[in-house]
């Protein structure tokens, strides 16, 4: 009983979690550097709809003042923010594109093309 659950339980995270599964070719996309330049900032992450606005699973790397993060993408439009020491969100400054986001405020849009 307890081998049943254990594997149950291995087969549905490696279905569900986009970090325990294999991606296929198709699903491999577009290389996409994300920058931000803050000294202060102790922890920054990304957040958008390319991961389901998780405010945890894209985190960036500090050297120096410079936050950065890669990430493979499909082809598609994406909106997101930078999220700062886990409490302010913030638009990303390197952006060009920014768009309503039905709560008043606005998101940045990335536009990911082959």
């Amino acid at each position: 009983m307890r081998v049943s659950i254990i594997f149950l339980l291995s087969a549905f995270l490696c279905q569900c979690s986009p970090f325990l599964r294999e991606m296929s070719h198709e699903e491999a996309g577009i290389p996409v550097v994300f920058n931000y330049m803050d000294a202060q900032a102790r922890k920054v992450c990304i957040a958008g709809n390319f991961n389901q606005w998780s405010s945890q699973s894209d985190c960036l790397l500090k050297n120096r003042s410079l936050w950065t993060l890669k990430l493979s993408l499909p082809p598609g439009r994406y909106q997101y923010l930078f999220l700062i020491d886990g409490r302010i969100w913030k638009l990303d400054p390197g952006a060009p594109l920014t768009e309503d986001n039905g709560f008043g405020t606005k998101n940045s849009v990335l536009i990911v093309e082959e």
